[in-house]
Parts: C-alpha cells; sequence; structure tokens
C-alpha cells in the first residue's frame, strides 16, 4: 500500500513538471514545407531557453504573444512562442529547459514523420508535371512541363507558386515559357524547368505545389451582409521518377560538341603577345565544362574567364563556350592542342576532338642576332683551327691557345659592349619612361611593359598590380621609380 502511494505520488510530481509547459506540434510534415510548433510557458518568473537547430535544422522565431490569466487567486503570465523550420527528413524535438518561478522544468521529447503527399484529385483543380523523359544519362538534359489549371468561374484571389527545389538535379526556369490560356472552361497556365540530373541511380521530383486562396462560395450568397473570409487550398502534382544512368569514368559531359582554336598571328618579335581564341560549340552540358587552363613553357600566360552562352532549342541545350588567351612566349615553341572528351548518347561512346595546334616563331632583335652570329662564326673558326693545331708543334699550339683566350675574351667585351651601346640607343630612340608617362590607361601601360616581364620580381608585382583597383596615378608613380632603380 504504502509503495501504491509513492508511486502516485511520483506521477503526480511528473505532472507538475509538464503541466506549466505545453508543446503544440503536429506529428508529422511534408518535405520542402514549412513546419511550425509553438511552446506555451505559464508562470510568474519565466526563462526561456534559446533553440537555434533542431536536427541540424535552422529554427526561426516567428513571434511571441503574451497574456495574464487568474488561477485560484493568484495572477500568472502565459507566453507561446511559434516557431519554424523547414525539414527533409525525420526528426525528433527534444525535451527543453525552462526555469519557471526559479524551478526547473522540461518539456517532453517529441518525434515528427514526414508525411507523403499525393496528387490532389479535385474537379475544380489540376496540378500536372510532364517529363520530356525518364531515362536519362547523368548530366543529360531534360525538360519538365508544369500545367496547372482552375475552373475559370472560381474567384480566385491569390495564387502562390513557390519556388521548387529539384533535389540532385541542377536546374533553370527557361525563359519565355510562361503561358496562359484558357481551354474548356478552364484557366490554363504553364511553366517549364530545365533540369541535369547531377548523381546516377532511381531519382524523383515533385510532388510541386500552389497555394490557392478563393472566396468561400459555400458562404457567398446573395443575402449575406458580409464578406466571409477568403478560404486557402494547397493543390499537389504528381510525383515523377526518373532512372539515371552513370557516365564513363572520368568523362563528365554528355552531347555533341565541336572545338576550334584560332592565333591572330605566327610569327612575331621578341617581347610581343599571341592573342589565342578557344571556342567549343554544341549540344551539351555547357555549364559543366571545366576551366581550360594552358601551361607552355618558356612563355607568359594571360587568360580571362570565359563566356558561356547557353538556349534550348528542339535541338537540346545549345551553346557556346569561349575563352581568350594571351602568350608572351621568350622564344619560339608550339602551342599545343586543346583536348575535350564526352559521352555521345547517340553512338554510346567516349568521343575526342581537339583543336589545331600552332608553331610559334619568336624573330630575335638585330644586335643580339648579330651577336650570336658572330660567336657562331668564331665557333666555327676555332674548330678549323684546331684540326690545324694537331699538325703543330707544341709552342705554337701554347701560342695559338694563347691568342684563343685573348680572342675569346675580347669577343665577350666586344658584346657586353653592343649590349650596352643597344641599351643606351633604345633609351635614347623610344625611352621607357616616356612612353609610360604618355600612357593614359591601365591596359596601354601593360602593353608597354609586358615585354619587360621577369626582368625585376618587383617590377614584376607592379606590372600584375594593372589589373587591380589600385590608383592609376600612384601605381604609375611607383613603376617609374622602380625602372629608374633597375635602370633599365
Amino acid at each position: 500500500m504504502n509503495c501504491l502511494r509513492v508511486l502516485i505520488l511520483f506521477f503526480l510530481f511528473l505532472s507538475s513538471l509538464y503541466a506549466e509547459v505545453l508543446l503544440k506540434a503536429p506529428d508529422s510534415f511534408v518535405k520542402g514545407e514549412a513546419y511550425f510548433f509553438e511552446l506555451e510557458v505559464s508562470g510568474e518568473s519565466l526563462k526561456f531557453p534559446k533553440i537555434e537547430k533542431i536536427d541540424d535544422f535552422v529554427v526561426q522565431e516567428q513571434g511571441t504573444s503574451k497574456s495574464m490569466q487568474y488561477i485560484n487567486g493568484n495572477y500568472s503570465e502565459k507566453y507561446i512562442k511559434r516557431y519554424m523550420i523547414v525539414p527533409d527528413k525525420s526528426f525528433t524535438i527534444p525535451s527543453f529547459k525552462f526555469i519557471i518561478d526559479d524551478k526547473e522544468v522540461y518539456t517532453k521529447s517529441k518525434s515528427i514523420s514526414e508525411k507523403r503527399v499525393d496528387k490532389t484529385d479535385s474537379t475544380d483543380f489540376d496540378l500536372t508535371l510532364i517529363p520530356s523523359k525518364t531515362s536519362l544519362y547523368v548530366g543529360e538534359e531534360l525538360n519538365i512541363k508544369l500545367v496547372f489549371k482552375y475552373k475559370k468561374d472560381l474567384q480566385i484571389t491569390n495564387l502562390g507558386f513557390d519556388k521548387p527545389h529539384f533535389e540532385n538535379f541542377w536546374y533553370k526556369k527557361l525563359d519565355n515559357s510562361n503561358k496562359r490560356y484558357e481551354d474548356n472552361g478552364f484557366i490554363v497556365q504553364e511553366l517549364e524547368f530545365l533540369l541535369f540530373p547531377q548523381k546516377s541511380g532511381e531519382l524523383s521530383v515533385g510532388p510541386l505545389r500552389v497555394d490557392v486562396q478563393m472566396v468561400n462560395r459555400a458562404n457567398n450568397t446573395p443575402f449575406s451582409f458580409f464578406t466571409s473570409l477568403p478560404v486557402e487550398k494547397k493543390i499537389y502534382s504528381n510525383r515523377l521518377n526518373f532512372s539515371v544512368k552513370s557516365l564513363p569514368s572520368n568523362i563528365s559531359l554528355i552531347g555533341d560538341f565541336n572545338i576550334d582554336a584560332t592565333v591572330d598571328k605566327q610569327k612575331i618579335k621578341e617581347g610581343e603577345s599571341i592573342s589565342l581564341k578557344l571556342n567549343i560549340d554544341g549540344v551539351g552540358n555547357f555549364d559543366d565544362i571545366q576551366d581550360i587552363k594552358l601551361n607552355i613553357p618558356n612563355a607568359t600566360i594571360y587568360d580571362n574567364k570565359p563566356e558561356i552562352k547557353t538556349n534550348y532549342t528542339n535541338r537540346g541545350y545549345e551553346g557556346t563556350y569561349t575563352k581568350v588567351f594571351s602568350i608572351v612566349p621568350s622564344e619560339s615553341l608550339v602551342i599545343p592542342s586543346i583536348k575535350i572528351e564526352y559521352f555521345d548518347k547517340k553512338e554510346k561512346k567516349i568521343i575526342t576532338k581537339q583543336s589545331k595546334s600552332f608553331k610559334i616563331e619568336v624573330e630575335k632583335s638585330k644586335e643580339q642576332k648579330a651577336v650570336l652570329e658572330k660567336s657562331k662564326e668564331q665557333t666555327t673558326k676555332s674548330l678549323k683551327e684546331s684540326v690545324v693545331i694537331e699538325e703543330l708543334s707544341i709552342r705554337q699550339r701554347v701560342e695559338y691557345f694563347i691568342f684563343g683566350i685573348i680572342t675569346t675574351l675580347f669577343i665577350f667585351g666586344l658584346y657586353t659592349l653592343v649590349k650596352i651601346q643597344n641599351s643606351k640607343k633604345e633609351s635614347k630612340d623610344a625611352p621607357l619612361v616616356s612612353l609610360i608617362k604618355r600612357a593614359k590607361t591601365k591596359n596601354e601601360m601593360i602593353k608597354v611593359l609586358i615585354p619587360f616581364l621577369k626582368k625585376d620580381e618587383k617590377l614584376d608585382k607592379l606590372i600584375f598590380e594593372c589589373e587591380s583597383q589600385k590608383d592609376f596615378k600612384i601605381l604609375k608613380k611607383e613603376i617609374l621609380e622602380r625602372i629608374k632603380e633597375i635602370k633599365i
């Protein structure tokens, strides 16, 4: 008997803990839709917990209402706080701790499950998803048409269509796809979406939802004095299921592509740049093309961001990928071909296409060419003399050896003198400082300075800063000071 009394008192104690806090939460939710719950608390002194996340879902506070209540001769405050989350899987609302009248009080935890919704069956409304195909490859385009219709005589006050979330698909709404027309007593509205599956397997889309606000026809009679409040209805579409096949290993493109490259010139002077334009066109998942880079030894390469233009036509997802490279070679070289690989669905195989390669000839300056030719002649002459030397006496060999050293030193001295004279001549004929001072924009200054890349590390950094937001006048002053320091 005593055990029974203790047990009853224990349960009364537990019930008193939970009596002051009430959790109001639906048992289920619809994936992709907002889920709301409330916490109702009463007491003279209240302290709410800080609720930021529930099972990794961000919690948003929607508002608080406060009221006074009188119970058994005592006044107390009652608070109701409303919260919202957008879950995509089943979750549990945990137990929360409250401080009520200096006592710790806990709520009960509650498990919330996902509710599966079906297409709305109504004589007044219809929402249907129509796919262009149900079997496809990863990255292959898919067109989905959404058709919503409602009876013409309904008094619709508002229509709301939440932005869809196509899980596991990259998607975009097609431009100029909005259509509205009448058909057999219904108002019909159409939208089209272009989707690309991002993974293989059995994937699904929907149901999508349209929220309808309309006049309540049941209460809207000619004899009523008051306008009835509008009613809200949620109209759900059908669900679509897709079988998505994976692409071959290391292949991310599917469709039919062409690639081409052109250069503005193939013979340049030392210090000049070459413009290489790369173009890819065709039909396929252009948004999945990786940014193409060039790696060419003995050359400085600048490139811009690729320009991608796409358009959905009766052929499919057509597009162009264009990128321009600026190449400054230090010697003659070959620009290699650029390759693209994709999966051809019709032929069911990997196709490889590539652009042309280009041989670039870099012409050295006249002075440098003269020195090189002189050095070559001297080398040839030395080789000839070495044959004769074999027949000479030891003394003559020593004399010729000394003469060869003197000649070599003379040639190097002459080469250095010519280089110095050439530098003075160039600075006199077309001073670099003067060219920089005449530059009115950063682009003009880059064109002047490109030939001097890799001459000095600090100067290189200043040249690259021409592409930044740095003040043009300050940058020009710093470049002029550096050029004077290194005496270019």
